[in-house]
């Protein structure tokens, strides 16, 4: 894939159609996502693995690609490109979403939400909503905090496309629906009701993950496999930027920024030994987080 991130003007970006689909690093994954006008997709990942920061590494992709973008995470980024909000608070509310959503960034308005681990959402409390004379009302049961979950995401007022992710502390089982797996009131299970997609994603080597695709809260998923490598493309100056922000170790998007502006236009070989030591840093790192797991057949006790 061709990608088209790197240094930009912010005033000087051809204004986006909101109809677009919101870009990512992997062509298989956009065209089964669908990330565009008004859609809320969910994704299920296995803690620990690379797909679980998919979250983080979309947001601030779309945000190198010059779409503001709204990032609720309780991890912040190495790097956080000009035109990407981060949000770490611990127990997001809807309302707190909305208001940022409405709030011009940078003076232009969101057009990509991404909310991390979103069992931290909580819906806010009205002054019309669950109040109840205990006397009059005995039948009143409160609400489950599942359903609490599904009406936070359901009350966010929003046109822009969304992502909102949860991760499993085991390897997820896509023969299976979501809601045969777990009970009914577990996060993953909610965001079958709250989203549409919900995709549940399981590596199965280093460049493919196996892909359950669920419409609905029924049965009858569909399963597709993705071209999905571990090590990013790096073609180019503005896909090594790209994977320096989101593979690499922090600071190394600037060094490596600060490293090229050092060196005369006309050294190439010394232009290309900084463009090689940092391709290998990315290949190195990336290399580290998923190889482990590829060479043991024991089950890991992953940690929640």
């Amino acid at each position: 894939m061709t990608s088209t991130i790197g240094s930009f003007d912010e005033q000087s970006q051809t204004p986006r159609d909101p109809r677009d689909p919101i870009p990512t690093p992997w062509e298989s994954f956009s065209a089964i996502a669908e990330l565009i006008y008004r859609h809320k997709v969910g994704v299920v990942v296995e803690r620990g693995t690379p797909e679980a920061s998919l979250g983080t590494d979309l947001a601030v992709y779309a945000a190198e690609a010059g779409i503001p973008t709204l990032l609720c995470t309780p991890r912040r980024p190495l790097h956080a490109p000009p035109l990407l909000l981060v949000d770490t608070h611990a127990r997001p509310t809807t309302s707190r979403i909305n208001e940022r959503l409405q709030a011009p960034h940078r003076g232009r308005e969101f057009e990509f939400l991404v909310v991390e681990d979103y069992e931290r959402m909580s819906p806010d409390e009205y002054p019309f909503v669950d109040r109840y004379d205990p006397i009059d009302d005995l039948d009143y049961e409160p609400p489950t905090p599942a359903e609490e979950l599904l009406r936070a995401v359901q009350m966010l007022r929003t046109k822009v496309p969304a992502l909102f992710t949860t991760a499993l502390s085991t390897t997820p089982d896509t023969s299976r629906s979501l809601l045969e797996t777990f009970p009914a009131e577990h996060p993953a299970s909610v965001l079958t009701d709250a989203c549409k997609p919900v995709l549940t994603l399981h590596r199965t080597d280093l460049r493919t993950v196996k892909a359950r695709v669920d419409l609905s809260s029924n049965p009858g998923g569909q399963l597709v496999t993705l071209s999905w490598p571990t090590v990013p493309a790096m073609r180019n100056l503005a896909e090594l930027r790209q994977a320096l922000t989101v593979y690499g170790a922090a600071g190394d998007r600037d060094r490596f920024d600060a490293d090229l502006d050092t060196v005369p236009l006309d050294d190439l070989d010394q232009v290309s030994g900084i463009v090689q030591t940092y391709r290998q840093r990315v290949i190195q790192r990336t290399a580290a987080v998923i190889l482990p797991a590829q060479t043991t057949d024991e089950p890991e006790d992953h940690q929640r």
